[in-house]
């Protein structure tokens, strides 16, 4: 397992996790119970701080060649993947409201920011699975050769 696949599994997991403890925390506080929907939220916010600081702490691959062109294409693959699923979440946030709410609803704009944080979090996740999917895809193409 080379680096980019070391680090996209560290992202994969802890987004994963994160989410997981936010879609409870946000059911909790559906429920009305209020101090565990804190901790929730505290502990996927720690959960995904780790998994950044796994992240940037794995080292690089060594040997004289770091990547060829297979690698290059795969993270060529990945960028594209990630800016489809950032433009998918933005025309789905952009229409969602007038389906949701209604056309003359009015929205306020400090959810706008809301947006940008959700498109970097998209961004990232699409890339890293991008990124396991294909190399997922290259070895079981070698094992079969």
């Amino acid at each position: 397992m080379n680096r980019e696949q070391k680090r996209a599994w560290a992202i994969v997991l802890s987004m994963s996790l994160a989410a997981v403890l936010c879609v409870a925390a946000l059911a909790l506080r559906h429920l009305e119970l209020r101090s565990p929907t804190i901790l929730l939220f505290v502990a996927a916010a720690v959960v995904q701080g780790t998994g950044v600081l796994v992240c940037l702490r794995i080292k690089p691959d060594q040997g004289a060649v770091t990547s060829d062109e297979r690698d290059k294409q795969i993270e060529k693959n990945a960028y594209l993947a990630g800016f489809g699923a950032v433009y998918l979440l933005v025309i789905v946030a952009s229409f969602a409201p007038i389906t949701v709410l209604g056309e003359k609803a009015p929205i306020p704009v400090t959810w706008l920011p809301g947006l940008l944080v959700g498109a970097g979090l998209c961004q990232a996740y699409a890339m890293a699975a991008a990124i396991l999917v294909q190399y997922g895809r290259m070895n079981k193409e070698t094992n079969h050769e």
